[in-house]
């Protein structure tokens, strides 16, 4: 009888290192799936912006109501909902060359409306953006809600808190 036994050795061969390969990188990707759902969603700020269409029709008869959708004309997602608007008269500035000043006029047969509306953004540094739509003072904004189609620019962003 044989009472020697032989020492069997490891080898690696192709086919194994394939093997642990594959399984580092299978750990590797749960980990990152795990780390991704586990990051917090960006914080969602409330924001109040007017945008102001200039120089319309005087017997357009702008109409809207508070509450009713917002849509970007281009992009063709929502981008909040109105809270106010108003008529203001339209205005100018023209440069008086006799006198080299600047002149503040009203048109006559004009008027502009400012829209106010209301929405959920993510905050950037420069900017906001509703579903890719950047909203900052001077940002040219198409729109429409239920009774009308315009564009005009933003005057004024303001952050609501939550009471």
């Amino acid at each position: 009888m044989n009472t020697q036994t032989k020492k069997r050795t490891f080898k690696l061969n192709f086919f194994d290192f394939l093997l642990i390969i594959l399984v580092v990188l299978i750990l590797a990707g749960a980990g990152f799936l795990i780390a991704a759902g586990a990051a917090k969603p960006a914080d969602q700020t409330v924001i109040e912006y007017t945008v102001l269409v200039k120089e319309l029709p005087e017997e357009m008869h702008v109409t809207s109501e508070p509450g009713q959708s917002v849509v970007d004309t281009i992009k063709l997602g929502s981008i909040g909902e109105v809270v106010s608007y108003k008529i203001v008269p339209a205005t100018f500035d023209a440069f008086d060359q006799d006198n080299n000043v600047t002149v503040h006029g009203v048109y006559e047969d004009l008027v502009s409306a400012e829209f106010t509306f209301r929405a959920n953004v993510e905050k950037t540094d420069a900017s906001y953006l509703i579903n890719n739509v950047r909203i900052s003072v001077g940002a040219e904004v198409h729109f429409r809600t239920p009774d009308f189609i315009g564009f005009g620019f933003v005057t004024e962003v303001r952050e609501i808190t939550e009471e």
